[in-house]
């Protein structure tokens, strides 16, 4: 009975200090995220002065996607680099090759990279709360590249452009009715958020680039719906190879690795090109001469890559339906933080927008939380 007591005492114990490992993580979680999205929007937002050659003030925006994704990709990689070489040597005794080939890095690198300049660059035409509300529904993307998924021309397009070489036939995916609904509410959100904003003089000016910011934004959608389409592809022939059992633990930071290795690639080249042919020189100085604007962008950089390692850490510890019930709480807060502290005045068209979006969340949170969890093996 003493033995039994004990045990339980222990296990007691054992459950404590996982519930306040994981309270932890999620408080840094939010932390890190909530921060660097504060300073995205802000380096989009704020307008910065500086002294020009004739020692007169000027007003200029940051409006340079390819500067804000350098600072951070640079980063990504070094410590993904570290934590994917650090777990290799952990986990496996021999040295153990990258089960994606360089052709899927390629593709899931170049589709992540697309994805994250479209959504950098919808942030400077449209508000943080527009990118977070689209953003926030995934499954709208994924649910139209299964539906192109069922059609013959286009099953046989993807194949060939996702680089799929598996003899049996891909799963159909169902359509449901509530995904659909999902669609429905995410887009009037966005609409009604959007165009409901700032008084008629300035939404006739505005109008063009609002348009433009949703159109790049349905863009940045689209290619996380065929990433995570090409990822769950990578994910199964994983699965099916004992050669790589248990290789998903260390998957996530592969990915981050492989996605801020292109990112990377794309901006330095970017930056090179625009130094010879562009006005890059004249920018640097102007960066360079702005110490609140070089705050921003290495806070955002140091936030950005901060959240990323705890979500994947977390990620490892807890598994995916745990996180995406942290991250969806997340972007109620964010929403919630981006209005309080740039002092947003919301009207009612977009109340209306704010509780369709928060009520997608919700629903979303709803059925996470009714879904039993995948039992994955742990690598002892």
């Amino acid at each position: 009975m003493k033995k039994k007591e004990k045990n339980g005492e222990k296990d007691k114990e054992i459950n404590n200090d996982s519930s306040i490992t994981k309270m932890i993580y999620i408080i840094l979680l939010y932390v890190f995220y909530l921060f660097g999205g504060l300073f995205n929007e802000k380096l989009t937002k704020t307008e910065y002065e500086y002294i020009d050659e004739n020692n007169n003030k000027k007003i200029f925006k940051f409006k340079y996607p390819t500067i804000s994704l350098c600072f951070p990709s640079i980063l990504s990689f070094c410590v993904s680099s570290y934590m994917l070489s650090k777990m290799k040597k952990k986990y496996f005794n021999t040295k153990i090759e990258s089960p994606i080939s360089f052709h899927d890095k390629s593709i899931i690198g170049i589709l992540h990279m697309i994805s994250s300049f479209t959504a950098q660059t919808a942030l400077i035409y449209l508000d943080f709360i527009v990118k977070t509300i689209g953003k926030s529904c995934k499954s709208a993307s994924i649910m139209f590249i299964y539906f192109l998924n069922t059609i013959p021309f286009c099953n046989k397009l993807l194949k060939k452009l996702l680089n799929n070489k598996a003899k049996n036939e891909d799963k159909k995916e169902k359509i449901l009715t509530k995904d659909i609904i999902k669609v429905i509410m995410t887009t009037t959100s966005v609409i009604l958020f959007n165009l409901s904003s700032g008084t008629n003089k300035e939404k006739n000016k505005e109008n063009n680039s609002s348009y433009f910011g949703i159109i790049v934004l349905v863009i940045s959608l689209f290619t996380d719906g065929l990433l995570s389409l090409k990822e769950s592809m990578i994910k199964t022939n994983i699965i099916n190879d004992k050669k790589y059992e248990g290789y998903n633990n260390l998957l996530s930071w592969e990915y981050m690795n492989i996605f801020s290795f292109f990112t990377f690639s794309f901006s330095f080249c970017q930056i090179i090109s625009n130094l010879f042919f562009g006005d890059y020189i004249h920018l640097f100085k102007i960066i360079f001469s702005n110490q609140i604007l070089i705050k921003d962008l290495f806070s955002y950089a140091v936030f950005d890559v901060l959240g990323q390692s705890i979500l994947y850490i977390f990620l490892g510890q807890y598994g995916p339906l745990a996180l995406s019930m942290v991250t969806s709480v997340r972007k109620i807060l964010s929403i919630s933080i981006s209005i309080l502290y740039f002092g947003k005045s919301i009207s009612f068209p977009q109340s209306i927008s704010l509780f369709l979006a928060i009520s997608i969340i919700f629903w979303e949170i709803y059925e996470k939380g009714n879904k039993k969890p995948i039992k994955t093996k742990k690598i002892e």
